[in-house]
């Protein structure tokens, strides 16, 4: 049965929340216009009695007739019928109540999209006999589950301080917990709850200890910057002419402008750095183009689970260069497609087929490492495209005689171009990611696409600290509370509002610059 009334009036009041909330459109003013959520049931009658055990029975009803799938969406307001109804009376209600709903199993409801309005749902394997014996002195593995399914996060704390851990399911319903816990709030112009940041960083913590688990494939490289006299000599050859990159002279060491860098280098290969549900396009719709510049249509679960990969690549790096996680801020990090038989335009976020050799930390000094996060298949949605790494090839000799070659001007630039080089390519699988280190040791190029669409997340970090005078200018600085933290991820991250460029640009500064704070408990400030 299609769900009628109720589901409608929440769909309404969603889309009208979202484009109308955020009335004042400045980077970082807190204040929100006034706004009446759209009804949820037909005003009540003069019996405050019957009027609370029918609004019961006609949402117990649809419950009732609608398929399995339609339920999940109907629990929200089936439980506020119920409390009201409890509100209003104590005994015809009470009474009902207990009769009629003992036979329902009520679970934590699922997001609402309110883009497709597509309902995802994770379902909580049973407790087996040997997770029943997981018990500390504060709970099970059980009583876990259940907390989570509540979004209580205070009991969740207190159950991981006490041993036990989210297992890979269990995180996963806490994610999706917490986007029904967001969609709720923004629906009825409520502001976030603390519990949504607590439950954010258990979900972060949980990410990363489940990768470690999983293959990494490390190359350990000495690290390179340009040797300065060598640079003077490469003048401006260096600056405009892409191929002499490859030639520019280097020495050992790591330039790390005004950053903190670990003083060992490295590329890594995660093949299932993120899972096919992780990215799905379906579930997260919207993420293969999303950049925080422009989230005004972008549903809260895309954006929170965006966010959360991102984390989950800041939290990587942290752990592979042995730096503390407070000194590694994202500068960048969007979602980009390379399309076949186009040309670039623009900077690193518009379509092209290829990329040309370059070195990150040269493209801007504050990058410090890098990731490449791929959204699709070689071989499936593209052709070509390699991920590769250039590197000088100490046993061959990069000068090329051009009288050796009788060949023409296409194939000789080929010629000069790969002589003396060692060439090591990387196919892009969906879910795989690239991290490395960003300096000179890293000079790397992506292949042209011969046919298809090639989607991916490139993300840069750097380890330059803020500084503190940047805080003070803030309409809101450094968080004091977790209300505080859940206000900045409602403002600065879930902003489903219009902006102007300027706007835009202050919102995404701001979030960049309390990254750590907003991803991370008060404790770890």
């Amino acid at each position: 049965m299609i769900i009628r009334s109720i589901v409608g009036a929440v769909t309404t009041a969603l889309i009208v929340t979202q484009s109308d909330a955020f009335t004042n459109t400045g980077a970082s003013v807190r204040s929100r216009a006034p706004y009446q959520p759209t009804p949820l049931f037909a005003a009540p009658t003069a019996d405050p009695v019957a009027a609370s055990v029918a609004r019961v029975e006609e949402t117990l009803k649809e419950y009732m007739e609608a398929s399995p799938g339609d339920r999940e969406a109907l629990l929200v307001p089936l439980r506020e019928a119920m409390m009201a109804a409890s509100s209003s009376t104590v005994g015809t209600n009470e009474l009902f109540v207990k009769s009629e709903v003992k036979n329902i199993e009520v679970s934590a409801p699922p997001p609402i999209n309110t883009q497709a309005m597509i309902s995802h749902q994770v379902t909580l394997p049973a407790t087996s006999a040997k997770e029943a014996v997981l018990t500390t002195a504060s709970g099970t593995m059980e009583d876990l589950k259940q907390a989570v399914a509540a979004m209580d996060s205070t009991k969740v704390t207190t159950l991981l301080q006490s041993g036990l851990e989210l297992d890979e399911v269990t995180t996963d319903k806490a994610f999706w917990t917490v986007v029904s816990a967001v969609n709720r709030a923004e629906a009825l112009d409520q502001p976030l709850s603390a519990d949504v940041p607590v439950m954010l960083h258990h979900i972060f913590d949980a990410d990363l200890k489940h990768l470690l688990t999983r293959e990494q494939i490390r190359t350990n490289v000495t690290c390179m910057m340009p040797e300065e006299a060598g640079a003077n000599r490469i003048g401006m050859n260096y600056i405009f002419d892409d191929s002499a990159h490859k030639d520019l002279p280097l020495q050992e060491g790591r330039r790390c402008e005004g950053g903190s860098c670990c003083d060992k280098c490295s590329r890594n290969i995660f093949p299932t750095f993120a899972s096919n549900d992780d990215i799905n396009f379906d579930v997260f719709p919207g993420l293969e183009s999303l950049t925080f510049n422009e989230l005004e249509t972008v549903s809260a679960a895309t954006i929170l689970q965006f966010t959360r990969l991102v984390e989950r690549v800041r939290r990587t790096i942290a752990h592979e260069y042995g730096l503390p996680l407070s000194t590694i801020l994202p500068l960048q990090a969007y979602s980009r497609k390379y399309v076949a038989g186009t040309t670039q335009q623009g900077g690193g976020g518009g379509e092209g087929d290829f990329v040309t050799l370059h070195t990150d930390e040269a493209t801007h000094d504050g990058y410090h490492y890098s990731c490449v996060l791929y959204l699709s298949t070689q071989g499936e949605d593209f052709e070509g495209g390699n991920f590769v790494f250039n590197d000088p090839d100490p046993d061959v000799s990069n000068k090329v005689n051009e009288d050796d070659y009788e060949l023409d001007y296409g194939s000789l630039e080929e010629v000069i171009r790969t002589a003396g080089r060692k060439f090591t390519p990387f196919s892009p699988t969906r879910g795989a990611a690239v991290i490395f280190s960003s300096g000179w040791e890293n000079m790397h190029e992506v292949d042209k696409i011969t046919s298809g669409v090639r989607h991916c997340v490139p993300c840069f970090f750097t380890t330059c600290p803020v500084p503190e005078a940047a805080y003070t200018q803030m309409h809101v600085g450094k968080p004091k509370t977790n209300e505080d933290i859940a206000d900045d991820w409602l403002h600065l991250l879930l902003a489903h509002r219009k902006e102007s460029m300027h706007e835009s640009l202050g919102r995404v500064k701001e979030l960049l610059m309390k990254w750590h704070m907003i991803c991370t408990p008060l404790s770890e400030h």
